[in-house]
């Protein structure tokens, strides 16, 4: 999940708080220099230093294409459903409803920035790596699990937050040493991306909706 988590408002009035592109964009431009160049740079850079073709970091295209790619949607759909509810179950009531721009501009960025760049380094690099050192697979996904867990708390998210991120932390490392040899972050990446996009944007579009439907007989039709 992205390390980013937008400080959400509770409501108690008809008027409730919009994340626009200009929104995003804010903390989205930092966000790259300051975290995701780091994630993905280090991996690469290793491969070109120590001469390793990029398969040893997950990144190549699975032989059965298509059965990651329907692994990949149909159980980060399933995460994404899961991840809505969490956020509303479990961490709470705040929010901040994207306009329809800017949850094209989110959903884009967790797919195709966001969980690329975590995924090539908690489970490309850190777990394999950590699994080379130890010899032992568990070591590699238990320390990769927990490092990408507790580096959440760097953006100041809460512990409910980071409980969650936790369960989908094992979720995706799970998957990635169940892959065949040798293993593609493709479903991986894509089953990452869904699950934030559940969280952090259509999570805000649910919790809204939800409160909305409570209030439904005091407020002015909606403006999207």
């Amino acid at each position: 999940m992205s390390l980013v988590e937008t400080p959400k408002q509770s409501l108690t009035s008809a008027t409730y708080p919009r994340s626009t592109v200009a929104t995003t964009w804010r903390w989205l431009w930092p966000d790259v220099l300051i975290r995701i160049v780091p994630l993905s740079g280090v991996p690469l850079l290793w491969l070109v230093f120590s001469h390793l073709p990029p398969a040893e970091l997950g990144l190549s295209l699975p032989v059965a294409l298509g059965a990651e790619l329907a692994l990949g949607l149909g159980l980060g759909s399933l995460m994404a459903l899961l991840a809505m509810l969490y956020r509303s179950l479990i961490v709470g009531p705040r929010f901040q409803r994207p306009t329809p721009g800017d949850h094209l501009l989110q959903a884009c960025y967790y797919l195709f920035i966001n969980a690329p760049a975590e995924e090539v380094f908690f489970r490309g690099f850190l777990l394999r790596l950590v699994w080379q050192w130890t010899g032992w697979l568990g070591w590699g996904w238990l320390i990769s699990t927990l490092v990408y867990t507790l580096y959440h708390r760097l953006g100041g998210w809460n512990w409910r937050s980071i409980a969650g991120v936790g369960l989908a932390g094992m979720v995706f490392s799970t998957l990635y040493v169940l892959q065949p040899t040798p293993p593609s972050l493709l479903s991986v990446v894509i089953v990452h991306g869904l699950t934030t996009c559940g969280f952090l944007s259509w999570g805000d579009e649910f919790l809204y909706q939800r409160w909305r439907r409570r209030h439904s007989q005091n407020l002015p039709p909606a403006n999207d």
